[in-house]
């Protein structure tokens, strides 16, 4: 009787895992739409390192099929994988108030400098993030800053304009409404390029955060508890390969050619 018990068991925990791993086969995934060369949209389709970096540590951890939504803003995406509408979401900068609803996968994937960018020829100091009270800032909205110091002070002190996306928080500076503006810089890197904006913005030399981007999991994802795991591992493995850093070698020649390509 034990041993036809043990058998029973058995089978029955080789069917649940059977199950699991079937249902586990695919996985949709999205991330910023105006962040090349890590990702950016051609022809309603999301290409770039991060992308590329994505796919790979995705089928090396076992997933078959891998879809990549493109939505038209960073804000979209995340409420797309808050809701559970994607799996998974990358380049996310980790807070507590994303960790409600995010499996992060650690060690994180990539890192970005926050760029305060300035109309040309109207640079100011930042030796203290102090300097910013005084002025106007704008940023794009869902965009985080993480909850240490930078993010606190910016939650305290600074009352930033937000804008849809990228494109038009750039505009709000271009129209004289706000003093500076915040983005990560694979995305002011993207504005300033296909736009031509070199002669007329500039970048300040001092950067005040750098964030880390990482893979997350839709906390609504039934996938996410039985692939984070093997995610991690993948995801160390590359780092110790520079796979990441390659990519994005190989992604701004691809994003610089389309950008003197005739059309």
């Amino acid at each position: 009787m034990k041993k036809f018990w043990f058998i029973s068991a058995l089978l029955l925990w080789l069917s649940h895992s059977l199950a699991m791993a079937q249902g586990c086969t695919k996985l949709t995934v999205t991330g910023p739409p105006i962040a090349a060369p890590a990702s950016w949209v051609v022809d309603g389709k999301l290409i770039g390192a991060a992308v590329e970096y994505v796919e790979g540590i995705s089928r090396a951890a076992g997933i078959k099929e891998i879809e990549f939504k493109a939505f038209p803003s960073w804000a979209d995406s995340l409420r797309a994988v808050y809701r559970g509408e994607v799996d998974v979401i990358f380049s996310a900068n980790w807070s507590e108030e994303r960790e409600r609803y995010l499996y992060f996968i650690r060690p994180s994937m990539s890192s970005q400098f926050l760029n305060v960018v300035v109309r040309r020829g109207e640079a100011f100091e930042l030796n203290r993030l102090e300097d910013l009270i005084k002025l106007s800032g704008a940023a794009p909205q869902g965009e985080g800053y993480g909850d240490g110091t930078f993010g606190q002070f910016v939650t305290k002190y600074l009352k930033l304009q937000r804008a849809p996306n990228i494109s038009k928080v750039i505009d709000l500076l271009l129209e004289t409404t706000t003093d500076y503006i915040f983005g990560y810089e694979n995305a002011i890197f993207t504005e300033m390029a296909t736009r031509n904006l070199g002669t007329t913005l500039q970048i300040l030399n001092t950067y005040p955060t750098r964030a880390e981007g990482f893979i997350a999991f839709s906390k609504r994802s039934r996938c996410g508890s039985e692939v984070r795991k093997r995610f991690s591992d993948q995801v160390e493995l590359a780092n110790t390969n520079h796979t990441y850093r390659a990519l994005m070698v190989k992604y701004r020649e691809t994003f610089n050619e389309n950008l003197t390509r005739p059309r």
